[in-house]
């Protein structure tokens, strides 16, 4: 048993466990009597550091630490929802915009989701789609439906997105133009009826 237990001496080992610690595990796995005293740190200290490794050992995919991991993965599985939802062929593109696409996210930000829909939808369409997506999706996602939302946030959206998934026709430069055209259109006749207004 102590040749199975090699591995205990290791360098990268003792940043986990004292010198200490490691000689009552090897003496425990090699049924040697224990003191008093060290059958307290055997349970007091070496066992749960064993029991964080076990639980630990479920995730190495994440001990790389990569940059944004489990954000990527929120999306990645948002897109995958979306694209087997049953209104899978009217979706032109799917935009990730706000603080994810500017990097000024924290822990605790939103990830903004926008669904673009080659046809509008009726309010009752886009609510049973958001609540179709997010029962299945993490919290953190924030879908909006990109056709029903407000001329200004439409901009903002075009100014500062990126395109998650896009069908053969969608055009990001193309799709902004046009949103800017209506945007500026709508401010001039805003301008217009606000000028009329006050003469």
């Amino acid at each position: 048993m102590i040749n199975k237990c090699w591995f205990l001496k290791d360098n990268l080992v003792r940043k986990l466990f004292g010198k200490k610690e490691i000689e009552i595990t090897i003496k425990q796995l090699n049924g040697i009597r224990l003191t008093q005293s060290e059958k307290n740190r055997l349970s007091r200290d070496i066992r749960p550091k064993f029991k964080v490794i076990e639980l630990l050992a479920k995730h190495t995919d994440l001990f790389n630490l990569k940059k944004n991991e489990l954000n990527k993965r929120i999306i990645n599985k948002t897109i995958k929802v979306i694209l087997n939802d049953q209104l899978r062929k009217n979706i032109c593109a799917i935009l990730l915009f706000g603080s994810h696409v500017d990097n000024s996210q924290r822990v605790n930000s939103d990830i903004d989701i926008v669904v673009v829909f080659k046809d509008d939808l009726t309010l009752k369409e886009v609510t049973k789609f958001r609540k179709r997506i997010l029962g299945q999706v993490s919290d953190k996602v924030d879908l909006q439906v990109f056709n029903a939302l407000p001329l200004k946030i439409k901009k903002t959206i075009a100014d500062k997105s990126k395109v998650l998934f896009k069908d053969a026709k969608f055009r990001k430069e193309e799709f902004a133009i046009t949103i800017w055209k209506k945007y500026f259109d709508y401010k001039l006749y805003l301008l217009k009826y606000f000028k009329e207004a006050f003469i």
